[in-house]
């Protein structure tokens, strides 16, 4: 016997569901359960591309975020800074408590950022600190090892030539200083890291801040 189905508003029967079905269609259109439409498969596509887009950037931003992080062991020390940070025309007499120094009194105008062939007074390269910049130094008798700073040069990093380092290598920011000598008077990549490291930590930590690209100076 054919299966009859019942409409509940009408109260009339029908012989199976998809008669049933087609009378809700044309009368009681409410009742009729709305199908889902499938997605075309353009915009599928267009949804993987864009999920794939947004993975990548998000990826980039975590990698760019881990290149632009310490990797190594802080070995700085922390050095008091100097009350008097005043402009003055001789640092000749002025006692300052670490070996470069890292803050005190200091000429009028700083040192610009990059590899200089020549040395400079450690009055301009205070000044430098304070504006943020990192001062890298070294002994000249390191020979051409000094031609592999190039590589950890910026607009954040002055590196100079300084007779009187007692060590090797100085690197040092506003209150802060690494000194260190090399292993077989090699600079090796655990050395440059240790340099980028210290700069990664330490720029643009100055009392006066000094936006990337506009140092003056000598």
């Amino acid at each position: 016997m054919a299966e009859k189905t019942r409409c509940e508003i009408c109260d009339r029967n029908f012989k199976d569901s998809e008669g049933l079905l087609m009378h809700n269609k044309a009368k009681h259109p409410e009742k009729v359960p709305k199908e889902r439409k499938k997605l075309p498969l353009k915009k599928i596509r267009n949804l993987g591309i864009f999920i794939l887009i947004i993975g990548l950037v998000i990826w980039g931003i975590v990698g760019l975020i881990s290149s632009n992080s310490p990797e190594g062991e802080d070995f700085s020390e922390k050095i008091s800074v100097l009350p008097d940070a005043s402009h003055v025309g001789s640092i000749s007499g002025v006692e300052y408590n670490s070996n470069p120094p890292t803050s005190g009194p200091h000429y009028s105008t700083p040192a610009r950022p990059g590899f200089r062939e020549n040395p400079i007074d450690d009055g301009n390269l205070i000044h430098s600190m304070e504006h943020g910049l990192i001062w890298i130094s070294y002994n000249p008798r390191i020979g051409e090892e000094a031609e592999k700073l190039r590589e950890v040069a910026s607009s954040f990093t002055v590196i100079t030539q300084r007779e009187a380092n007692d060590e090797d290598i100085a690197i040092a920011s506003w209150g802060r200083l690494d000194v260190f000598n090399l292993d077989g008077g090699t600079i090796d990549a655990d050395d440059l890291q240790r340099i980028n490291d210290f700069v990664l930590r330490y720029y643009d930590k100055g009392p006066e801040s000094i936006p990337a690209g506009q140092h003056g100076g000598i």
